[in-house]
């Protein structure tokens, strides 16, 4: 008998047992759909991440009180005791340090309702205070208008520049909005400016925010003794970023007073060092995927062993009439063998539709494109090989060592 037949055989199979073998391939689906769904959707993360952190470049770092992935509760504390990052120190730095192109402080406040006229946003808006280099630290221009200047922070004044999500809500009939007032969270602000499109990044919309000056969100939204600002500093190029950093390093331990031999209060993040921490939390994950698989897969392998010795005992007579005819052990094994992978072979295939389906629905709610782990793929349907071989072997071998007389026998 040749693989096909063997093939068709299996197939014949399961289809006369359709409950015993539904019920047998769900464990071989959930094992499967848990690692593929977890690395699809790590995929799309990823590739969401890498695509913000580059709109950020390579010669960007940011200073903030907490880290921005913390893995496990014990360093919380040790968090909350730092001193908050005022404006003040901020401003020491941008004064006193000389290899930066751009310190910018920054704080973004949500939720945020835009209002012009008749029309009124829902709460579904940020507002970013920040200075005259946001837009040098973000890669960010203005379309229309101007970018917030040295004055606009120095007086605190009420001006705002919108991103285009907010005009497309509220501007509506092609309505220029350059020196329109609209009303945010209950302040007035004049638009002197409007952002270019950037599009979806870290599972949100990248234009859905408003900018004012930072002086003035400390004067009407946050309260400075419960904020902490972030600084984002640009280096002139790659060659000098490390110097870049020392030096603002220094300049800020020395306006908080940290002491020498003493570790930084504040963190400092840069491109590689996030990338080093989200990989360090999607590895977690990646953990507790193959976890999940293995207990499935465990209990579906019992399963497949199960239905398998069940098979060959229901199926004694046909066994017994092969034999009589010339089977020889190796046909016999081949076919029971054959049956149990494709029985995992469909539970894995199952698996591998439904987990990267769901994985790219997560994608899509995070604004990544659609991901397929290729890799993980082939090793899904690997491990479904291996299953089926390893735990169809031993009812395989109980088959192929009947004896035909006693098989001709089994009633």
């Amino acid at each position: 008998m040749n693989n096909a037949e063997n093939i068709r055989q299996a197939f014949s199979s399961l289809r006369a047992n359709k409950l015993r073998s539904g019920l047998t391939l769900l464990g071989i689906v959930v094992g499967v759909f848990s690692i593929i769904g977890v690395m699809t959707a790590l995929g799309a993360l990823t590739s969401s991440v890498d695509t913000s952190l580059s709109q950020l470049g390579a010669e960007t770092f940011t200073v903030k009180k907490w880290p921005s992935i913390q893995l496990g509760g014990g360093d919380w504390r040790k968090y909350a005791r730092r001193k908050q990052i005022t404006y003040e120190d901020i401003k020491f730095v941008r004064d006193n340090t000389k290899l930066p192109l751009a310190v910018s402080a920054e704080n973004t406040f949500a939720p945020l309702s835009v209002a012009y006229s008749d029309e009124k946003s829902d709460p579904q808006f940020s507002l970013v205070g920040s200075d005259d280099n946001y837009g040098v630290n973000h890669n960010r221009d203005v379309v229309k208008g101007r970018m917030l200047s040295t004055e606009d922070v120095q007086y605190a004044r009420d001006v705002t520049i919108l991103g285009q999500d907010i005009v497309d809500r509220v501007f509506k009939n092609g309505i220029d909005p350059i020196g329109k007032t609209v009303r945010m969270n209950g302040h007035n602000y004049t638009v002197v400016g409007v952002f270019d499109r950037k599009g979806g990044g870290m599972g949100q919309s990248q234009d859905g925010f408003a900018l004012i000056p930072v002086t003035n969100e400390i004067k009407y939204f946050i309260q400075p003794s419960f904020t902490s600002l972030q600084m984002t500093v640009r280096a002139r190029s790659k060659k000098v970023f490390d110097e870049t950093q020392d030096e603002v390093i220094g300049a800020l331990r020395s306006v908080r007073g940290v002491k020498p031999g003493d570790e930084n209060d504040f963190e400092v993040e840069n491109n590689s060092s996030l990338t080093t921490q989200f990989d360090s939390f999607s590895k977690y994950l990646s953990y507790a995927g193959f976890g999940i698989s293995a207990i499935a897969l465990l209990a579906a392998s019992i399963g497949i062993m199960n239905i398998m010795l069940v098979s060959v005992t229901e199926r004694t007579k046909e066994i017994g009439i092969r034999k009589a005819m010339g089977a020889t052990r190796s046909a016999i094994a081949s076919q029971f063998l054959t049956e149990a992978v494709v029985l995992c072979w469909i539970g894995g295939l199952i698996g591998i539709a439904i987990g990267i389906g769901i994985g790219n629905i997560l994608a899509i709610f995070l604004h990544a494109s659609v991901y397929v782990p290729t890799t993980w793929v082939g090793v899904g349907l690997g491990v479904c090989s291996l299953v089926g071989i390893v735990f169809g072997l031993y009812p395989a071998l109980k088959a192929a060592n009947m004896s035909p007389i006693d098989a001709l026998r089994f009633e």
